[in-house]
């Protein structure tokens, strides 16, 4: 690393004057459970998708959960991820609010954004596609909690060894890069708690009415991301949000991404349908986002986002594949539903609502989930007692 890229240590951060949120460490976690609630994670999604989500979720009441809300780093200056941070902590002062980070992004982007998310504070650093054994040392050096997105018991394990402080297990039903395609979540769970003692978070393609089976399956919580992407808040495309209503089971697909090839689940368009017909799409020059100083000082139409070695289309001299870069940031930010890419979870098939303008708030979402907890608990109640009379 560079000078300029030291992480910080435990004395140096300065949270206090940088106003910064607490820590979710496995303590904090053991604290929630043993006070009779759960926690409810907002996970990040997608290139700025799931910008001003945050800390709408963090700042959240709920009866049955600790809510946390998570920033996305992918596809971010530290500017930006700042500017994301500080407005999250301003929503909610005193709550949990943390980042997601991908091993599988440029390395030098990847310290970059570590680094502004540990100045800042943050409540944790979560991070997936690809293991990263820098940033757990770099969390520790910093004393703040990191958590390690997994899809099998042996990683969980490995990250127990290295000093994680929880998991997020996610399942093959999850929007984006999927891992194991034939594992289900609740497969996955079982899997994981069986090889780790660590705090466990459920995720992928969960609904509201999923959530009491995942944590009769003794979980410390629950991640949802599809369902806050379709919520009233947030700053992604009105296009964007529409998309993901009033879809059945064929409007979803399994793609090939251009990482590594790894497959990916999205809404149906003419995008994915055109990637299945072997079609390929370049990279086009990104000055209308990133300014003419490009990303990182990077100028040209591809922007190196991705680890060396990791991107088909880069390999191939974009001759296959499609920059990926690209296909998000015109899904989330034009809201361009023939030429964006709609990443998205199974749970897109379940949003109840067929409109932008019938979308609940983050609220409002938080308080259905509590009531439907409440109801199940109920009908648990009255059943044991039915069963119980003479």
């Amino acid at each position: 690393m560079t000078d300029d890229l030291v992480v910080p240590n435990r004395t140096d951060t300065d949270p206090a004057g940088r106003g910064s949120a607490p820590k979710l460490t496995r303590d904090a976690i053991g604290e929630i459970l043993r006070a009779g609630k759960h926690l409810l994670v907002q996970g990040a999604m997608g290139l700025h998708v799931s910008d001003g989500l945050a800390g709408k979720v963090a700042a959240a009441k709920s009866a049955r959960f600790v809510t946390a809300g998570t920033v996305s780093g992918v596809g971010k200056t530290p500017e930006l991820l700042r500017r994301e941070l500080r407005r999250a902590r301003a929503e909610a002062p005193g709550g949990y609010v943390g980042v997601n980070l991908m091993a599988a992004i440029n390395h030098l982007d990847f310290e970059r954004l570590a680094r502004t998310a540990l100045v800042e504070g943050v409540s944790f650093i979560v991070q997936g596609a690809g293991i990263s054994r820098e940033v757990i040392r770099w969390c520790h050096d910093a004393g703040t909690p990191f958590a390690g997105i997994v899809s099998s018991g042996r990683l969980a394990a490995m990250y127990e060894k290295w000093g994680a402080d929880f998991l997020v297990a996610e399942g093959a039903e999850a929007g984006g890069h999927i891992g194991d395609i034939e594992l289900p979540l609740a497969s996955l769970v079982e899997d994981v708690r069986s090889h780790s003692s660590l705090p466990v978070v459920a995720a992928g393609g969960i609904d509201a009415s999923d959530v009491a089976a995942y944590l009769a399956q003794g979980v410390a919580g629950v991640q949802l991301s599809t369902r806050f992407i379709a919520c009233r808040d947030g700053d992604a495309h009105p296009a964007f949000k529409t998309m993901h209503l009033g879809k059945g089971a064929d409007d979803v697909v399994v793609i090939t991404s251009c990482v590594k090839g790894m497959k990916a689940r999205a809404v149906r368009n003419a995008f994915t349908d055109a990637l299945a017909a072997g079609d390929h799409f370049p990279p086009r020059s990104k000055a209308w986002f990133f300014g003419k100083d490009g990303y990182g000082g990077r100028t040209k139409a591809c922007i190196e986002c991705l680890g060396t070695g990791l991107c088909k289309c880069r390999a191939s001299d974009f001759h296959e594949s499609f920059c990926i870069t690209d296909a998000l940031l015109r899904a989330a930010i034009l809201g361009d539903t023939v030429r964006g890419l709609f990443y998205t979870g199974q749970s897109v098939t379940r949003i109840p609502e067929g409109t932008v303008q019938e979308l609940k708030t983050v609220q409002e979402l938080v308080l259905e989930l509590d009531r439907l907890l409440e109801d199940g608990s109920h009908r648990t109640h009255a059943l044991s007692a039915a069963s119980a009379s003479p």
